[in-house]
């Protein structure tokens, strides 16, 4: 099952990911370079949360500043990306060609309607899709040198919070000040 499931990466990544990564990374780039205005302000942001919508992760994306840390109502922009979509259609078709191509029967996981439950052959989804993200903000940081701060949230609220520069996930119960200050940043908030 491994190599299937090697197998079946490669494919997803070939096929969704490395199509969008140029236009993910120079999205991120113009944001570490401050294109965007986020405020009406010229306060400086220190750190931003990148959102992608839970239901198509990589079918937009939008950055903002932290509201942990600066105003809401001081904001005027939203840094906006929207990608080409890609479906659970889209995926479970791209398993089926992949189980087909290494004579794979997988008949006994087809329902009624003949849809594949492809998570009897392959979970790594949304891994991938993470670990994307985490390299082209990655690489977005090495072309500015930004020393912004970057936070991975999805628009449901429900992956809780992802440190983009530490690779590491925030539980629910962590404060985010008192997160950065444990790591040495000592960030001015805006709002109490």
């Amino acid at each position: 099952m491994k190599k299937i499931e090697q197998k079946i990466d490669e494919a997803f990544t070939d096929t969704f990911l490395l199509p969008r990564e140029k236009a993910v990374t120079n999205f991120l780039v113009d944001i570490l370079n401050s294109t965007y205005k986020f405020r009406e302000d010229d306060k400086k942001i220190e750190v931003i949360s990148l959102y992608y919508y839970a239901s198509s992760p990589l079918g937009a994306l939008f950055a903002l500043p932290n509201y942990e840390y600066y105003s809401t109502d001081k904001t005027t922009q939203i840094a906006e990306l929207q990608l080409k979509e890609y479906s659970p259609l889209d995926v479970q078709e791209l398993c089926k060609k992949v189980l087909n191509e290494n004579g794979i029967d997988y008949s006994a996981y087809l329902d009624k309607n003949g849809q594949l439950d492809y998570a009897h052959y392959w979970e790594n989804q949304f891994g991938l899709e993470s670990n994307f993200l985490i390299n082209c903000w990655k690489s977005a940081k090495e072309k500015t040198q930004s020393k912004m701060l970057g936070f991975l949230e999805s628009s449901d609220g429900e992956s809780g919070m992802f440190d983009l520069d530490n690779n590491y996930t925030i539980p629910f119960d962590v404060d985010l000040d008192a997160y950065l200050q444990s790591h040495g940043y000592m960030i001015e908030k805006e709002v109490q």
